[in-house]
């Protein structure tokens, strides 16, 4: 017979894929548990910190958006950057990048790569890879989002306007002792910056690189960064392609950085100027040499695609060339500026990353008032030919003067400064930055209606609102607890009103954004995108547009809060002491006798019955699981082990008919190297009639993985099965066999029972005898032995081996919706009626067994099952009605196995 696995790899990888960072169908709950839970809820922010108690409080909204980057950093240097104890080192192996043209397979297949040609690498091979592995290093940097690519505009965005807030208010920073962890901040950015410029032996720019990750492999996945393994591909501009937006950007944030560092770390500082120089005579010959045109801009198609489109990078220049002429002095920077500067263009959207022009235009404000030999407004005169009636000054309302005007326009009821669905806070903190610089130059730092406005405008940000609360109990737990309305404050963890389920993959800790459960860490500093045109939020993790995080996001709020602090600040304002707290008080997480939401290993499983329906005692449990973690390095050696007890077989251990695997996600996916290998069953000798069966994964970081195991565990005829004296079934939540396939709404619930090892000693769980993990620093004196021999027999596929006891059999499971028994097939196994029999059909069938609300009969979905597409499905003749049988009998047909259906 056929290994069941084997047949349905390719159609299980789809239906139990994991959730896409903007999925958005509608969860699907499982079967209630026998036995209700009570539902225990995360200790408030206030019995976790001991903050200044106040409800505006500038200095810790400072303190704390400052943490966000450490929960994105990435590379080989987070262990020693980021103060959070739940992150660490990920995606080392972006340090070697394989020098090869990237195939553009936009999955987990892909073997990464360059967009650079073979024949441009050939020839820079000693500039791209000094140390000759046939690699690139362009790992470090920060992750753009919950998600773990790194864009380039938006990563110089934030490395640039990170060292602007610095820049602007260092005092606040040092009085408030935040300027360590700023600087720390500045060069974990800019360090990539320079790591990712090559130069010449002349100092000049061969390739920058832009972006590290591809958007559509990466949504696709919902994980912690520490255990990725996704393939990466790495972007570059060069002189035949030159996208100066990029390399201007990353001038801009290189120049402040030296402007930052030139007085404290002079060797460090001229490192910085060196690679900004680079990068600005790389711009500026690119410009010579291509002109001026669209050939210069950056080609959204070849990295960014969708996500994150430029469309101009006139104002990104004349950005740089205000901080190239601050670092160097040389007038020359604004040559070619003042030709396309647009004197008109600030406010224009916003400052952002798509429109630094309210940036440039205070920036070229402030540097023509303290130098005014410079006469900025005549040489743009001159070089645009404008007479001298057009504009007086940057300061006026023609250019930098109309943004306030322009904000308060878009206030809402609420008199919250609404510009856009897409990081409404984000938007509005940058306005606030803005607002501030100008006061600090125009008016001498002393308050004017555009201070008053930023605070107006950052004091509901902090939570001096009332917002409607638009999640729902599908969404999270949280739902409901605070009423339909009232404060919320959009900095995570600012105080108890404070948004909480931000859209963020690493402090999740969920495997599914879908997952509505309380989140594993608190995202400390985090900017929530914000709230609607109405003053409506929905605090969920699923929601990736009201609740989104990004590095961009966050990159004003830090120099907003410094701005206020300055002119606003009280001695009762103040950072929080012995922060972060190391006990976050978190009721999810942990492992048995472990701190909840502290480190160890656990699993979430659920499970079905399969009772023989000819009544003669015999039948199998069926289990599915996933290991977690609150490790932030997780193990490569993990093994998992359920419990069970054999008092009621009469033929002791020799009753056991089935051990065998029924699918693998993770060798699915990630083929070999990633197989779970089933084996037993073994002796427990601590209690009686005790055994267990052991999944073993070598080499491979299954926790956190989000990836399932599944297996069935009895036997079909010949003894008794009775699971309920089994102590893996003890708490092992019992459902429907489409619970194993939902990929919406997670039907896997916590469970002890099943314990999980690491190199043969407890991690997690609680064994029989009630032996749980020894303390971590003691956890190598725990061994448990492992049995020397087993018996079982080997069944080998083409693709994988498992250890089973018995031949496999086929699984039932529960059909998506009866069909009427007058309905007559018109072509055996065309689910899909579309006169064809093929792997389509397979798809539907699996579908709607596993979303049923979808793709079932009468869901959702446009292409979902019909009666009479049921009926042709109904290919198995021993049972009535579609199940996963009727999916591998059409395989097997298409195989050649079957003649006929």
């Amino acid at each position: 017979m056929m290994n069941h696995k084997k047949l349905t790899a390719a159609v299980l990888s789809i239906v139990t894929a994991a959730s896409s960072m903007c999925a958005a169908a509608a969860p699907i709950h499982a079967a209630d548990a026998d036995t209700a839970v009570e539902q225990q809820f995360c200790a408030p922010i206030s019995e976790i910190v001991q903050d200044s108690g106040l409800d505006v409080d500038y200095a810790r909204a400072l303190q704390y958006s400052l943490y966000f980057y450490d929960a994105n950093m990435c590379g080989d240097t987070v262990d020693q950057d980021t103060r959070l104890s739940w992150r660490g080192n990920c995606h080392t192996y972006d340090a070697h990048v394989p020098m090869i043209p990237w195939d553009k397979q936009t999955n987990k297949q892909s073997k990464g790569g360059t967009n650079l040609s073979a024949a441009f690498m050939e020839k820079y091979k000693d500039v791209l890879d000094p140390d000759g592995d046939g690699t690139i290093d362009v790992a470090g940097g920060f992750h753009d989002a919950g998600d773990h690519v790194e864009f380039g505009m938006p990563e110089n965005y934030s490395a640039a306007t990170l060292g602007w807030d610095y820049y602007e208010f260092r005092d606040v920073f040092k009085k408030l002792e935040q300027d360590d962890h700023m600087e720390t901040i500045l060069r974990h950015f800019n360090d990539y910056l320079m790591k990712c410029t090559f130069l010449d032996d002349d100092g000049k720019v061969v390739a920058h690189c832009y972006q590290v990750g591809d958007g559509n492999i990466d949504h696709a996945i919902w994980n912690s960064p520490e255990v990725d393994t996704m393939p990466r591909p790495a972007f570059f501009l060069t002189a035949d392609k030159p996208q100066i937006d990029y390399a201007v950007s990353a001038c801009a944030a290189l120049a402040i950085n030296y402007l930052n560092f030139k007085d404290t770390d002079e060797e460090y500082a001229a490192k910085s100027l060196k690679y900004a120089k680079a990068l600005w005579d790389f711009t500026n010959d690119s410009i010579e040499k291509i002109g001026d045109s669209t050939k210069l801009l950056s080609d959204n198609a070849d990295g960014p695609g969708a996500f994150y489109g430029s469309t101009k990078w006139e104002d990104d220049y004349c950005w740089a060339s205000a901080w190239m002429y601050l670092a160097t002095g040389d007038e020359k920077s604004f040559d070619y500026a003042v030709k396309i500067f647009d004197y008109y263009a600030p406010s224009g959207w916003c400052y952002c990353w798509n429109d630094m022009w309210s940036g440039a235009g205070v920036m070229w404000a402030a540097i023509n008032q303290e130098h005014p030999d410079l006469d900025l407004v005549q040489k743009i005169r001159d070089a645009q030919g404008k007479n001298q009636y057009v504009f007086k000054d940057f300061w006026d309302d023609d250019c930098v003067g109309k943004c306030l005007k322009t904000w308060k326009q878009l206030e809402t009821k609420g008199g919250f400064a609404y510009l856009n669905q897409w990081g409404s806070c984000r938007y509005n903190t940058a306005m606030q930055m803005i607002c501030l610089v100008y006061d600090k130059y125009k008016n001498n730092g002393k308050p004017s209606e555009w201070s008053e406005w930023a605070k107006k405008q950052m004091d509901y940000v902090l939570g001096v609102n009332d917002v409607k609360y638009k999640e729902n109990s599908k969404q999270t737990v949280l739902a409901g607890r605070n009423g339909t309305h009232g404060p919320r404050a959009f900095i995570v963890g600012y105080n108890d009103n404070a948004v909480k389920n931000p859209h963020h993959r690493a402090a999740s800790g969920l495997l599914m954004a879908e997952d509505p459960r309380e989140q594993k860490h608190i995202l400390w500093g985090a900017l929530a995108g914000g709230p609607d045109g109405s003053d409506g939020h929905s605090d969920s993790t699923n929601d990736w547009v009201e609740n989104e995080v990004t590095i961009d996001y966050n990159a004003c709020l830090p120099g907003a809060s410094a701005g206020l602090y300055a002119i606003y600040g009280t001695p009762e304002m103040a950072v929080t002491p012995n922060f972060p707290p190391e006990d976050e008080k978190r009721v999810y997480g942990g492992g048995a006798g472990g701190e909840g939401g502290g480190s160890g290993y656990w699993i979430e499983a659920c499970g079905v019955d399969k009772p023989n329906l000819n009544g003669d005692g015999s039948g199998t449990t069926q289990v599915s699981f996933k290991v977690l973690t609150g490790e932030s390095k997780p193990s490569k050696n993990i093994s998992v082990r359920y419990f069970f007890n054999i008092k009621e077989m009469a033929k002791g251990i020799d009753g056991l008919g089935e051990v065998r695997e029924l699918y693998d996600q993770a060798f699915t996916e990630d083929g070999e190297g990633a197989n779970g290998v089933l084996t037993g069953p073994f002796k427990y000798d601590n209690t009686a009639d005790t055994y267990y069966v052991e999944i073993t994964w070598d080499g491979y970081v299954v926790a956190n993985s989000g990836k399932k195991y599944q297996f069935d565990l009895g036997m079909y005829y010949g003894d008794t099965w009775d699971p309920t004296n089994d102590w893996s079934y003890d708490g092992l939540k019992i459902g429907k066999s489409e619970d194993f396939f939902a990929v919406d709404d997670p039907p896997e619930t916590r469970t002890d029972h099943i314990c999980v090892y690491d190199n043969g000693v407890l991690v997690g769980g609680i064994e029989p005898d009630g032996s749980t993990p020894a303390p971590k620093e003691d956890a190598k004196t725990t061994t448990t032995t492992k049995p020397k021999t087993t018996t079982t027999t080997k069944t080998t596929t083409a693709t994988k081996t498992t250890s089973v006891i018995a031949g496999p059999t086929t699984v039932t499971t529960t059909a998506s919706g009866e069909t009427n028994g007058a309905v007559k097939v018109t072509k055996a196994g065309d689910a899909n009626c579309d006169g064809q029999v093929d792997m389509s059909d397979v798809v539907l069938i699996m579908q709607s067994l596993a979303n049923p609300n979808k793709y079932g009969i009468g869901g959702s979905d446009k292409k979902c099952l019909t009666e009479q597409g049921s009926a042709n499905a109904d290919v198995d003749t021993k049972v009535k009605g579609v199940t996963s049988n009727d999916a591998l009998t059409i395989q097997e047909f298409l195989l050649g196995k079957v003649k006929s259906l």
